[in-house]
């Protein structure tokens, strides 16, 4: 059955690209970071905002995009040696992590939340050794405690609780959206690349789900699972399957020829769309696609474009050859 999805997702996307335009053409370019007065590097960014860091990462910037206006949060308020290490945004807050380095050591991680509108600073999660923040929503945020022997557990933050629910003891990815975790455990054998995938939804934390297909680099945006899977254990072929939550059906997307490398970013724009580059090294351009899940609708470019972040009309993507980022509109 697997094969014959295969097969059918295969001629539809023979079809499809022959009759659908370049991505240049068939989405509206917004232009530079620069030209939107953006001077710091962005990690994230919805329609009120775009957050990012200034090096060397002890400052939090965002730019109002209403106004044009460009804020910071400085660190030096925290610790002298604090420094930015993940960035998100939900809402009007934006979610991050930082330690305290001395030059030789890291230590004291914490996952912090600053209300833009209030001017507001909380910390939410505190741990002595590294954990890195995984993804946020409204309903809370999921975080690892990262050990390189025993592995990084997955934990889950409710924003109205307070409360942490720690959900596995080891996982290779994991990402949130709304209610949504979803997230990767390795197989025990070390040879196997792909791994089993499963969601849970936050308002039923022992209800884990295990997808039909395994597989590595997960990502959600609540309603569809995305993540590639990796065709051959002795090869770099690899596809890219959609888990429709809803429906509970898998979409295969086989779009890289055999022994071509592929890079593992898949980001979702709004509720329908899918961007991410095949270009695993981001110097030899290859191509970027976009695929509208509700549509089949497929966006392409030659342009090597690695996907940052999006919101729900707009892609921001670095242009590894220009050295730069471009923001564009769907």
């Amino acid at each position: 059955m697997k094969r014959n999805l295969k097969i059918l997702m295969s001629l539809l996307m023979l079809f499809s690209l022959l009759a659908i335009p370049t991505f240049a053409s068939a989405a509206q370019e917004s232009g530079t970071l620069e030209d939107l007065n953006v001077k710091f590097v962005p990690h994230d960014l919805n329609e009120s905002y775009i957050v990012g860091t200034k090096a060397p990462n002890v400052e939090v910037v965002y730019l109002n995009r209403k106004s044009n206006k460009q804020s910071s949060l400085k660190l030096s308020k925290m610790s002298k040696y604090t420094k930015v290490k993940d960035i998100k945004l939900v809402d009007q807050s934006i979610i991050f992590s930082t330690y305290e380095f001395a030059g030789y050591s890291e230590q004291d991680y914490r996952i912090m939340k600053y209300d833009i509108a209030k001017g507001t600073l909380s910390e939410l999660i505190y741990n002595k050794s590294q954990i890195t923040l995984q993804g946020v929503s409204s309903t809370g945020l999921i975080y690892t405690v990262d050990n390189v022997i025993k592995g990084n557990e997955l934990w889950y933050y409710d924003n109205k609780s307070k409360k942490k629910t720690k959900l596995e003891a080891s996982v290779g990815s994991a990402h949130m959206s709304g209610d949504i975790i979803s997230y990767t455990v390795p197989s025990t054998s070390l040879m196997e690349l792909n791994e089993a995938v499963y969601y849970v939804s936050t308002k039923n934390l022992k209800n884990k789900v295990r997808l039909p297909f395994d597989g590595e680099f997960v990502k959600t945006n609540a309603k569809y699972i995305a993540y590639w899977y990796n065709n051959s254990n002795l090869s770099t072929d690899r596809s890219v399957y959609i888990y429709n939550i809803a429906t509970k059906g898998t979409f295969d997307y086989s779009i890289v020829a055999e022994g071509d490398s592929v890079n593992q970013d898949i980001v979702f724009m709004g509720n329908s769309v899918i961007a991410w580059n095949t270009d695993n090294s981001h110097t030899k351009i290859k191509n970027t696609q976009i695929y509208d899940l509700k549509t089949d609708v497929v966006l392409e470019t030659d342009e090597s474009l690695m996907p940052v972040a999006a919101s729900k009309t707009e892609i921001l993507f670095y242009d590894s050859v220009a050295k730069g980022y471009l923001l564009y509109k769907h």
